[in-house]
């Protein structure tokens, strides 16, 4: 029996890879400061967003094995299972993670949208190839969300100002995957 990491939330995976919690509904994690991690076959209830610079070997996403491109992105929503179950390696990683909670877009038109943005499914089999400028741009858009997470308190204006680097964040991976 496989070992599976159940991301209920968003800061499941963040404690998993020793990252602080900086929100109930999101996680941003820059791996270049919590690396060395251990890789884990994840089965999400939340929306991810993987934009590294290398990727482990031997992926799995869905039923099949997937190798991922340098310098991309592997979008995940909730109700997927993929990853590489947990084989004792301790392994450098290179970029971010953005987790977030269908909760966090109740209410809301990114709730609504959310369909549109056809990267996140199953049936899309590539990663989402950036230029180093699409590199850098989603970069700074995280730095910045994460900047906003540690200095500002939960409240209706911060999760206003979180769905529009959500948003943005979106639009450039919809970009990038079109």
């Amino acid at each position: 029996m496989k070992n599976i990491l159940h991301l209920s939330d968003p800061n499941v995976y963040a404690r998993y890879v020793h990252a602080p919690e900086l929100h109930p509904l999101v996680a941003v994690i820059h791996y270049d400061e919590v690396s060395p991690v251990r890789t884990s076959l994840n089965r999400y209830g939340v929306y991810g967003l993987f934009i590294q610079r290398n990727f482990p070997k031997n992926l799995t996403y869905g039923m099949k094995m997937f190798e991922a491109a340098d310098g991309s992105i592997i979008a995940v929503e909730p109700g997927q299972i993929g990853g590489k179950e947990d084989d004792g390696e301790d392994l450098y990683l290179s970029g971010w993670a953005l987790l977030f909670s269908p909760q966090l877009l109740h209410g809301t038109d990114l709730e609504a949208r959310i369909k549109d943005y056809h990267f996140f499914s199953y049936f899309a089999t590539e990663t989402l190839k950036m230029k180093p400028a699409e590199w850098g741009r989603l970069t700074q858009l995280l730095t910045q969300m994460r900047h906003e997470l540690k200095e500002n308190a939960d409240s209706p204006a911060l999760r206003a100002v979180i769905l529009g680097y959500l948003r943005l964040i979106l639009e450039y991976c919809n970009r990038i995957y079109l």
